[in-house]
């Protein structure tokens, strides 16, 4: 309280004194006991408003000990069961909180934790994964500023998360790692990872990475194997030691076939080996088949012909067949239609492919007849001068509906085409212009237009042959070049119609993991559609069991959790209601619990999060050497602490309490004796 308070204090007390003096000292009538008693009142109440106009803060210390935390970190999961050690685990647990030295100490807060960590003290040892570095990131966040030496209860097996051995560095408090379960180390082969792209090309081969670990001193020789259905696919003999301990293998496999096929990687076990579940994967590839068929048209023979199938053709996905243009052929068993210097022949063509929206790409020249194009083409129109003109190119670095890389095209050489105004007439994006006597222009070279799925090229000069030379010349391969051709030709033979219903899974889950399908909708202007209703329709192909499931919204897509479905081969389907939509697909729920796959407690990695501490490994038969280190470390004594609140008399209700009663009981008093 500050001397101004204290002032004031004084003054109040005297001002309220003179008040009640004069008021009923001064030409008052009554029994000078009457006086004091009714002066009195009167001075307690003055004196409590002034207090309360006043308003000092009143200073109230607490004295209380703080004892430190001290946490139990179960792991509950599968595992501990698998190793017979539950009971031994709730019998120290309950050791510990039930102390009546430690919680005479410590302040004990129990968790159970496995992919996630919850505060309990009842374990069930259900929990499928183990999340170690996360329950240490947890229980550190939790406790940052306070004094919590914790007691890590688990086999050291851990399913999830980064290497906890790096997260126990970062522990601001002190960890005693209790191991249970066997500690004896045995021989151990495992494939940790398989990694292979989600598509492949049919008749193409595809990588595969397959990493392999071994545990143990000795020297072992295996063989891995992986197979597709009952037949093996590849082989290959495997050796480790105790210094080389693991494997990384790259193979290619081919795709022979279309849809979605399952492989079986297995490394033969040895003799003493008792883990086998952790010997064998499976992952997925879907097949695809891209091969993609192009159409070259010509009037005139031209080297220009060659030079474009053999770009094309680079690709083995794709082939290219060239034909006169009053041969017999079908455009539409193409995917692309190449017209090459289009003359008054080509009109019934154009007007076909124009009519059907097919995709196509002129290759315009000296000999092309723009009086027939300009007629039945509404993209450009060219000035008929019968001329010729030589155009250099130039790279676009604005192009942007595919990505292709600049080839240095202002060193390439020329292309011939038609002198006179080029006029465009509709919207297309340029990915040459035209460099004319040595001026750049923004006049398109080459062009592409794309109306929804139909999309249409325009080069406007012959001689492509001479580029596809001169990358040779310079770089002593045609590949560059080739993969310009085969990006813009990838680009214009796509007839990928966009889908209403997108979904998005996996081919395999393990079990486990989680098994979630998503499902985008979109209404008829492929506008993401909110207020849909999907279903989805699943059954077992083993037991032929059907079920239906409604998908949920969650934010930008329609979700479901299958997650409790049981192990087996699943075929669903997606319906919107009140739609004609839907979409198929398959998938493979494995029975995997990663839990069952340790045999021996991680004794290692737990020894090394303690010994970085200057602590050691405990076990729970260490329960009383445990108790001895707990108590007899200094700095986890209780401690005395103040805590000092500062309440404003105004806040102070009892005063307030004492003025009613001061001016009720006065009120009475005066009443009883006859002054009112």
């Amino acid at each position: 309280m500050s001397t101004t308070q204290v002032l004031l204090i004084v003054l109040a007390l005297l001002l309220a004194l003179a008040i009640a003096g004069f008021q009923y000292y001064y030409k008052s009538k009554g029994s000078p006991r009457q006086k004091a008693l009714f002066a009195g009142l009167r001075f307690l109440t003055f004196f409590g408003l002034f207090l309360l106009l006043i308003n000092p803060k009143i200073r109230n210390v607490v004295y209380y000990t703080e004892k430190p935390d001290l946490l139990l970190a179960v792991d509950n999961s599968v595992s501990i069961s698998n190793f017979g050690e539950a009971q031994n685990v709730k019998d120290f647990v309950a050791r510990v909180s039930e102390d009546p030295d430690l919680t005479e100490r410590f302040e004990i807060e129990t968790f159970a934790f496995g992919k996630n960590v919850t505060r309990q003290s009842d374990f069930e040892f259900k929990e499928s994964q183990t999340n170690l570095s996360g329950t240490l990131k947890e229980l550190n966040e939790l406790y940052e500023n306070s004094v919590a030496p914790t007691i890590l209860i688990t086999d050291g097996n851990q399913t999830l998360g980064e290497d906890y051995t790096f997260t126990a560095q970062r522990f601001d408090n002190t960890l005693f790692p209790v191991v249970v379960g066997d500690t004896t180390t045995y021989r151990d082969l495992a494939i940790t990872r398989i990694n292979v792209n989600k598509y492949a090309f049919l008749d193409n081969r595809f990588p595969v990475e397959i990493m392999l670990q071994y545990s143990g001193g000795s020297d072992v020789n295996t063989q891995l194997e992986i197979r597709s259905g009952n037949f093996i696919v590849y082989t290959k003999k495997v050796s480790f030691d105790g210094q080389n301990n693991s494997v990384v293998l790259q193979l290619d496999l081919p795709a022979s076939s279309v849809g979605t096929r399952v492989y079986s990687a297995k490394l033969l076990p040895l003799s003493e080996e008792k883990n086998l579940i952790n010997n064998q994967k499976e992952f997925a590839v879907e097949v695809i088949d891209e091969r993609t068929r192009v159409l070259i048209l010509h009037d005139l023979l031209h080297p220009d012909l060659g030079a474009l199938k053999k770009s094309i053709e680079s690709n083995r996905q794709r082939e290219a067949v060239i034909q006169h243009i009053e041969e017999t052929f079908d455009p539409a068993a193409f995917q692309l239609v190449i017209l090459y210097q289009p003359t008054t022949v080509f009109q019934p063509l154009l007007e076909v492919l124009q009519e059907k929206q097919q995709n196509y790409w002129i290759v315009a020249g000296p000999k092309t007849d723009w009086r027939m194009l300009n007629g039945h083409q509404e993209l450009f129109r060219q000035e008929i001068t019968g001329q010729t003109e030589e155009f250099f190119p130039v790279y676009n670095e604005n192009f942007s509906a595919f990505q292709f890389e600049d080839l240095k095209f202002e060193d390439f050489p020329p292309l011939k085409g038609n002198f006179g105004d080029l006029v465009i007439q509709s919207e297309s994006e340029s990915l040459l212009f035209r460099k004319l006597q040595g001026i750049v222009t923004t006049v398109p070279l080459l062009s592409i237009s794309e109306e929804k799925e139909w999309k249409r090229a325009f080069l406007f000069g012959s001689g492509i042959w001479r580029w596809r030379s001169h990358v040779f010349q310079e770089t002593n391969s045609f590949r560059s070049f080739d993969e310009f051709i085969g990006k813009l030709v990838q680009f214009l033979s796509s007839q990928k119609k966009r889908e209403r219903l997108d979904l998005t899974y996996e081919p395999i889950y393990r079990g486990g993991e989680s098994l979630v399908i998503k499902a985008d909708y979109f209404d008829k202007n492929y506008v993401f559609d909110p207020d849909a209703s999907l279903t989805l329709s699943l059954k077992n192909e083993t037991t032929e069991k059907l079920q239906q499931v409604p998908l949920i919204l969650k934010g930008k897509s329609y979700n479901v959790d299958l997650s409790n479905i049981e192990p087996g081969e699943y075929s669903f389907t997606v319906n919107v209601q009140g739609k004609n939509v839907s979409r198929s697909g398959k998938f493979k729920l494995i029975s995997f619990d990663v839990e069952k796959q340790f045999f021996s407690a991680n004794y290692k990695d737990l020894d090394i999060i303690a010994s970085k501490r200057g602590e050691r490994v405990y076990f729970p038969d260490d329960f009383e050497e445990l108790k001895s280190k707990l108590l007899k470390t200094k700095k986890y004594l209780p401690m005395q602490k103040t805590r000092e609140n500062n309440v404003p008399l105004i806040d102070w209700y009892y005063l307030l309490g004492i003025i009613i009663l001061s001016l009720s009981l006065e009120w009475f008093l005066r009443k009883y004796y006859g002054y009112i």
